[in-house]
């Protein structure tokens, strides 16, 4: 081949050449572009990956907070109702903080109440009272009182712890206060209830410990915040038995329940055996009839609207023997006590009557007496207004009267009562006139009372 036919066939394949080596170089770029597009793209998928496994995690780690919170959820709430749980915790309205076996073994239960109030009360002759001053007012947590009770081993064998302080000490007998006139003062916190409780069967049961005796009507109530004014009646007050250390037996049927109580002088428990203040014998026993409605509306003064018709009928006796080594304050009185007592419950309206008698209250041969009439009526669903007269013979004779009005802002948890008491008859001096103060009255030497206006706030829980 001539070597210009060869230079002619090489420039005729340069441009081919150019071109094949344009576009292998062209190819190489588009490579280099997917493989950077591949890579971006898996970049993308792996971090992806990376977000979504986290995520997972996260999410079971959330799910597994949830399921925590689920099943401690379920296992406060499970005392309510639920079956094998083995522990039952929590907070039930009207039975307060709850503790143990849902079976009913073992369990415990605490609940309590606080009543504060605000008193003002009117007097006259300044210079006669104490302090001197016509009119006098102040705030006060009448009191406060924290109980606990539980099983051992099952609902028929039950303990009772009661502890409660405030600005004076519930009602007490009066014979320990003619003893110790500032009994009725204010105390530092102390035990009252303090006893163990057997079921016997067929409604029987015995009781042993600081009992609260069986004898005036409102010892069926558990506590002052079940009264209907939120205070204990004037009688109550003068006449309480109060607590005994001693022994309990009584009985609980459809219509009947009854008590008999065997211990030390009422009104001195906690006590010891050789205290100077016990008495040879000492006893009482009371009777509940009900008539017609439910037990279960005994269990307050008051009778909410809704409820059935509801009648109770009380009775009671107190006999004490004393001995030459009690207090000379006594003189050793054979104290005897009877009582009577109806409560009729309308559904919305009640009526109590009690009348009470004693010998040898202030000394020998020499009886009292006293007389209580108290009531109320709803006037909505949750305000009810009441009234009460009191009246004694305790070495004199004297009586009061109250009227308010209660607030049920929640009918188990919160009430608020307003009321004005005013003596009607008479001015007590000594022992009884150290009872008045807690009522709301001025007490001391000269109590010279116009009327008092007490309003008080009980919470319960």
């Amino acid at each position: 081949m001539s070597a210009s036919v060869i230079a002619q066939l090489a420039r005729a394949a340069l441009p081919a050449a150019a071109l094949a080596g344009s576009a292998a170089a062209g190819e190489a770029m588009d490579v280099d572009a997917e493989l950077a597009a591949l890579r971006r793209e898996v970049d993308a998928l792996r971090h992806a990956a990376d977000e979504s496994w986290a995520d997972g995690v996260r999410g079971e780690q959330v799910r597994a907070v949830v399921r925590d919170a689920l099943s401690d959820a379920s296992t406060r709430s499970a005392w309510r109702g639920g079956a094998g749980e083995s522990l039952r915790v929590g907070y039930e309205p009207g039975l307060g903080f709850v503790m143990g076996d849902p079976s009913g073994g073992d369990m415990v239960r605490a609940f309590g109440f606080v009543q504060t109030r605000f008193v003002w009360n009117s007097g006259y002759d300044a210079p006669e009272r104490t302090p001197a001053a016509d009119d006098v007012w102040g705030m006060e947590v009448r009191r406060a009182q924290l109980f606990v009770t539980g099983d051992i081993g099952g609902p028929d064998l039950t303990w009772l712890i009661g502890l409660t302080v405030g600005s004076y000490s519930d009602p007490i007998a009066l014979q320990e206060l003619q003893v110790d006139p500032d009994a009725v003062v204010g105390t530092p916190p102390q035990i009252s209830y303090l006893n163990v409780t057997k079921q016997l069967g067929d409604g029987w049961f015995v009781q042993a410990g600081s009992i609260f005796t069986p004898f005036t009507y409102e010892s069926h109530l558990f506590s002052t915040a079940q009264t209907q004014m939120g205070e204990c009646s004037f009688i109550e007050w003068l006449f309480t038995a109060s607590f005994t250390t001693g022994l309990n037996l009584g009985w609980s049927g459809e219509s009947v329940r009854w008590q008999f109580c065997y211990g030390n002088q009422v009104g001195t428990a906690p006590s010891p055996w050789d205290a100077a203040s016990n008495q040879s014998i000492a006893m009482t026993s009371r009777l509940n009839w009900k008539l017609c409605g439910e037990w279960s509306q005994y269990d307050l003064e008051t009778s909410f609207p809704g409820q059935p018709f509801g009648a109770f009928v009380g009775v009671a006796g107190l006999y004490q023997n004393g001995r030459g080594t009690n207090p000379p304050a006594l003189d050793g009185a054979n104290q005897r006590a009877a009582t009577a007592d109806l409560a009729l419950m309308f559904g919305g309206a009640n009526l109590i009557l009690q009348g009470i008698w004693a010998d040898q209250w202030v000394e020998r041969d020499s009886t009292s007496w006293g007389a209580l009439a108290q009531g109320g009526v709803f006037v909505s669903a949750d305000v009810e207004a009441f009234t009460s007269f009191g009246i004694a013979d305790v070495g004199g004779t004297i009586s009061t009267i109250s009227a308010g009005a209660n607030w049920y802002i929640d009918r188990r948890a919160l009430k608020l009562t307003a009321r004005v008491v005013v003596p009607v008859v008479g001015n007590p001096a000594g022992v009884a006139a150290e009872v008045l103060p807690p009522q709301g009255l001025g007490g001391g030497p000269s109590p010279n009372n116009n009327a008092s206006l007490i309003v008080q706030l009980q919470a319960a829980f």
